[in-house]
């Protein structure tokens, strides 16, 4: 009996050793998983599995041919700290498609051929401190679209086609300590140049680039589309547009400021009225007298109606009996 009960036991902790030095889970198709399948790793995919394991810490879809995300694709996968989609074939992205990653810390875009973002794709990404956008073929970005990434440290959206940026496109990101900028179309003949052209002055710390293995401040490197004039040196008075407003950076300084532009926008706005005015007023009197002299004349009403009529002139001569 007794040897009977040691050989159950022996088996039933070979049995538990096997079981744990294995995964006995299997794996998505077509991925790799860890030992503790907290780190997924997929190629070959042409869709994201939809078998993932749910407390997958990592996903890594890097190098595959991924066209398209269903809007759902990473719904049940609230565990994410770090997805990568580097090197994908992705024009867009479905509006709420992370908005399920809410412990997500990296998010790697690079390499893909998005050309717009849409509204608020980020803004369920609190936690995010890694963006990266860099490769792309970005022609604009939509206002407010990383407002609520106030724990971000590296911004990356160089080799891109943007032009501008949204004004205040960077002021919520407060943590920011890496951004690069480089190798975009930015238009300096446009008055909207001015907001990123006074932020890389403020930040120009932050503004880098990376050769050798080493990050360094460039804020001179990011440059104006077709010349190497860098952008942190177009000021309103430099810009091939004339008329441009005072920047949004300069009118937010101050609350005083703020108050001081819109006073002036308001008596902008009553000026126009009272120079019309005067106008109107300076040309009745000049046609008074002009319809004196006509009277003192002896001018027949009949030239009178004629050149009454005339819209060049707009005379309006009120006629009396003697």
């Amino acid at each position: 009996m007794e040897r009977w009960f040691s050989r159950i036991t022996m088996f039933w902790m070979l049995f538990l050793g096997e079981v744990q030095s294995q995964d006995w889970t299997k794996c998505s198709t077509g991925c790799t998983c860890d030992g503790n399948k907290m780190s997924v790793t997929c190629n070959g995919l042409k869709n994201v599995p939809n078998d993932i394991q749910k407390d997958a810490k990592k996903l890594n879809l890097e190098y595959n041919s991924l066209s398209k995300l269903s809007p759902t694709a990473f719904h049940g996968l609230s565990s994410l700290t770090y997805l990568s989609l580097f090197n994908n074939k992705l024009q867009t992205l479905p509006p709420g498609v992370f908005d399920h990653l809410v412990a997500l810390g990296t998010l790697n875009l690079n390499s893909n051929q998005l050309k717009s973002l849409p509204p608020k794709i980020f803004d369920n990404l609190s936690k995010l401190k890694e963006l990266y956008l860099d490769n792309n073929k970005l022609q604009s970005l939509p206002h407010g679209v990383f407002d609520k990434l106030t724990e971000l440290k590296t911004l990356e959206i160089r080799n891109n086609q943007l032009k501008r940026v949204p004004d205040k496109a960077f002021d919520k990101l407060s943590k920011l300590e890496t951004i690069f900028l480089h190798n975009n179309d930015w238009d300096c003949t446009s008055c909207d140049i001015l907001y990123l052209s006074q932020w890389i002055r403020v930040n120009s710390e932050k503004v880098k680039q990376y050769t050798d293995g080493k990050y360094f401040a460039d804020p001179d490197g990011v440059t104006c589309q077709g010349t190497m004039e860098s952008v942190n040196k177009i000021t309103k008075e430099n810009t091939f547009q004339a008329g441009c407003p005072t920047t949004t950076q300069q009118m937010a300084t101050s609350p005083a400021s703020t108050t001081t532009t819109e006073t002036m926008t308001v008596r902008e706005k009553q000026t126009k009225p009272r120079m019309k005015i005067f106008q109107e007023e300076l040309f009745s009197k000049a046609s008074i007298f002009f319809c004196q002299v006509i009277f003192t004349q002896h001018v027949s009403l009949v030239v009178i109606h004629i050149l009454a009529e005339i819209p060049l002139l707009h005379i309006v001569c009120v006629v009396r009996k003697p």
